[in-house]
């Protein structure tokens, strides 16, 4: 079903009457999103629950074939908000949402626990949401690891003396800088472009229409399983604390999912490499660690998990709910 533009306007006015009162999360994205790209969400919203209908009353074969396609429409709404530039303030909206915030958290933790999420995708994770330097302080205080990250540290800089002409004080090279805006969006006609309230409108009915679809679980499953699309989820899910620190790490170290993050630590770490190195350099020169520490340090194979991760199984589909919601009559 195609949503005219005078029916897209009425769901979004309708949703900013109903969210009107103040919540906890306010809106500041900066995206560009046309009218079209919010016509097309909405418009694999509208569909997803058609099919996820006659799913609920079809059996064998015709079962089959809606959940694919369920599957499929699921895939190509998180492309699509991706395209459109406000998955991070989806991603906000349902972490900051106390009636699925737990729920959230049970998935994240599944997945890294199933190795389902991938290490580089973590690390970055850890990265962007400012907590790399804890990723650091924890492997050099873990007896089972510390060794791992001097072996990194003695691949990536070969000696102690390096590490401090490079990165301590008075060194050639500063802390890592925080990683590159996104590029700005081409430029529409202003009447093409949702206005900030329409845009919160918008992001509103997507979050209510996600919740009320069931289909909480299989989206996010979804996204935890792309190694792209999981790191701004997993980012926003730690900066707001839906996970914590200290779990994740104790997760991703049973799994093997850590392993894979310090692999590519080791191998790809372009700015993350220098961040290793300023957090080095000031251990060095605060006596945390000594130049015979790095210099002397083991082989730099990463393979040092306490429990080997099984394969994940695929994420079953969830159950349809039948909440109704003036969202969803507006909408449909």
């Amino acid at each position: 079903m195609k949503l005219s533009n005078a029916t897209l306007l009425a769901v979004l006015a309708t949703a900013s009457f109903v969210s009107a009162a103040p919540t906890e999360h306010a809106f500041e994205s900066t995206a560009l999103v046309t009218r079209q790209d919010a016509t097309d969400l909405l418009d694999i919203l509208s569909e997803l629950k058609t099919v996820n209908a006659k799913r609920d009353l079809a059996e064998g074969d015709d079962h089959t074939e809606l959940s694919k396609r369920a599957d499929s429409l699921i895939g190509q709404l998180i492309t699509a908000l991706a395209n459109s530039g406000i998955i991070g303030e989806i991603w906000t909206t349902m972490t900051t949402d106390p009636a699925i915030k737990s729920e959230l958290g049970a998935l994240i933790k599944g997945a890294v626990q199933q190795a389902i999420v991938s290490g580089p995708a973590l690390i970055k994770a850890f990265w962007n949401s400012g907590l790399i330097g804890n990723v650091f302080k924890t492997l050099l205080n873990d007896a089972d690891l510390k060794s791992v990250l001097l072996g990194i540290a003695k691949s990536l800089f070969s000696t102690a003396s390096n590490i401090l002409l490079s990165y301590g004080k008075g060194g050639s090279t500063t802390a890592a800088a925080a990683p590159a805006p996104a590029a700005t969006p081409a430029a529409y006609k202003r009447e093409d472009v949702l206005d900030k309230r329409d845009l919160a409108s918008l992001i509103t009915t997507i979050v209510t229409e996600i919740k009320n679809s069931g289909i909480v679980s299989s989206l996010i499953n979804k996204v935890l399983a792309d190694p792209q699309k999981s790191i701004s989820l997993l980012t926003t899910a730690l900066s707001k604390g839906v996970v914590l620190f200290q779990d994740v790490y104790g997760w991703a170290k049973q799994s093997g999912v850590l392993d894979s993050a310090l692999n590519y630590l080791k191998n790809n770490g372009g700015s993350i490499v220098k961040a290793l190195g300023s957090f080095l350099a000031g251990e060095l020169s605060s006596g945390g660690l000594s130049a015979s520490d790095i210099n002397n340090a083991p082989g730099t194979a990463v393979g040092t998990t306490t429990a080997t991760a099984a394969a994940a199984p695929a994420a079953a589909a969830p159950a349809a709910t039948t909440a109704a919601t003036v969202y969803k009559r507006m909408l449909y």
